[in-house]
């Protein structure tokens, strides 16, 4: 659905904001001091924006704008009975002073308007002319009380699930959860496969609660989880949530498999796919064999923007040599030393275990990754992984894709994508969404061939075919002999 309310609100608000700058160019309109509370009005409505389609950053400059000028009116209002006469004011403050300020003020009108007219959304959540293709199914995690807690599951089923339709199951992001990935769930549905993913009542945000309602995340979270996502291959403090996430992840997985049976025996073909600390954790997963003699319908994982938090360990602590105990200056010194090196941030370095690949497995990544200078860093344990040739293996990047772009964010938070982009000078992709759709759904493609030529044709699940892919697509594999990720 395209937005067109806000849009129509946008243009509003605009409007409200423009109206009381126009009274000293027009003679009818300075008798109306009504006018006065437009902006207020204005305040009021971009105030509403936030609770009713999530934080949005474009709208920010404006409501800095329209607070200030909202408090300017109302002082300017509680001295009306105060005010001198027009003639006297216009003495004082020259002829031409208010037709000045007003045209300063409609140039920073539009500064700070054109922001959220750029970075407007093109869709949120459905498209047009379509209907809810996803229906709820809410299950509970009882737990063991150590190593798992209870948990609310709200599944959200697109298609049906048969032995004839292969399967994915889409473990969503810290940043965006079930809601951002909605999309690509729906366009995978489009091209043949049954899908799965879910929200964990109480810890996944945004997400589309049991009644199919949107609902937006905290400016709050949304930065907590900005920062472990971009700080925890430096830091310890960081890195240890990340190691964290990841864990839950995990046990959202084993949880969700072990539920499967009940939707449909015998199970199709299963790829796993998992953005963030969901698709680190299904790395991990896919090389450990009792995972593999458990599920043996998992045909491999594909991994999006996963930054493989544990394979990094807290850098050793510094060892300062301890000097003879009638030097007074080397003691202070070794002292000072001491303690700024016990205040200092911990760091990380790429120390841990890399995951041991027994089924095969895709790396999603930015393209910003593909600059080995600057963007390389964070995806340091990803690019070791693959260079130890530890099973089959494959990492692929669109290369004007940012971190964030493989979900639903170019067309539902295009600011987001501006400040995180992907490789410079690199083609933009017209839909990433289906971008990222026919990406997953290839490899899937790709590994259902390859499972019917082992079973000699026997395969009883349908092969959706390769779907195209718009942006400029890189690939680099081992051990995945004629992989094609695109027509």
């Amino acid at each position: 659905m395209i937005l067109n309310e806000l849009r129509i609100l946008e243009i509003f608000l605009v409007i409200f904001l423009a109206v009381p700058l126009l009274r000293p160019f027009i003679i009818s309109l300075q008798s109306l001091n009504g006018l006065a509370w437009l902006p207020l009005v204005a305040l009021g409505l971009l105030i509403a924006i936030f609770p009713a389609y999530g934080f949005r950053p474009e709208c920010l400059p404006l409501l800095v704008f329209a607070l200030i000028y909202s408090l300017e009116n109302i002082i300017k209002m509680s001295f009306w009975r105060d005010r001198r006469p027009a003639a006297q004011g216009l003495a004082a403050s020259g002829p031409a002073a208010p037709e000045l300020r007003a045209i300063f003020a409609f140039v920073l009108l539009a500064a700070v308007s054109l922001p959220m007219f750029v970075f407007s959304p093109k869709i949120y959540g459905k498209r047009t002319g379509e209907t809810e293709q996803a229906r709820m199914l809410k299950i509970s995690n009882r737990g063991d009380g150590r190593s798992v807690t209870a948990a609310d599951y709200f599944l959200r089923i697109y298609g049906s699930v048969t032995f004839e339709r292969p399967l994915i199951i889409l473990i969503p992001p810290e940043i965006g959860s079930a809601a951002s990935v909605d999309l690509v769930c729906e366009s995978l549905n489009e091209k043949g496969f049954t899908v799965v993913t879910y929200f964990r009542k109480g810890y996944d945000t945004p997400l589309i609660n049991e009644n199919g309602k949107k609902h937006p995340a905290s400016p709050g979270k949304l930065l907590s989880y900005r920062r472990v996502f971009t700080r925890a291959a430096k830091f310890a403090s960081f890195n240890e949530r990340g190691k964290v996430l990841e864990k839950m992840r995990r046990a959202d997985v084993e949880f969700l498999l072990s539920y499967l049976p009940e939707l449909a025996d015998p199970l199709p073909p299963v790829l796993l796919a998992g953005y963030s600390a969901g698709g680190s954790a299904l790395a991990y997963f896919v090389g450990e064999k009792n995972f593999i003699l458990r599920h043996g319908n998992v045909l491999g994982a594909v991994a999006v923007e996963s930054r493989l938090w544990s394979a990094y360990l807290p850098e050793p602590k510094k060892l300062f040599p301890s000097p003879a105990p009638n030097w007074i200056i080397p003691r202070i010194q070794a002292e000072l030393n001491y303690r700024f090196d016990k205040i200092k941030r911990s760091r990380v370095e790429r120390t841990g275990p890399l995951p041991k690949a027994q089924l095969p497995v895709l790396y999603l990544v930015s393209g910003n990754a593909l600059d080995f200078k600057k963007g390389r860093h964070p995806y340091r344990a990803v690019f070791d992984t693959l260079d130890s040739g530890s099973g089959p293996i494959a990492l692929a990047a669109v290369e004007s894709a940012g971190p964030l772009d493989y979900q639903d964010f170019p067309l539902t938070r295009p600011v987001y994508s501006f400040f995180h982009p992907g490789m410079k000078n690199a083609r933009k992709s017209k839909n990433p969404v289906e971008d990222t759709a026919g990406i997953i759904g290839n490899y899937a493609t790709y590994l259902l061939k390859n499972t019917e030529e082992k079973r000699h044709g026997l395969l009883k699940t349908a092969i959706p075919p390769l779907s195209a892919v718009n942006g400029s697509l890189y690939v680099q594999s081992r051990g995945l002999p004629g992989l094609r990720l695109q027509p």
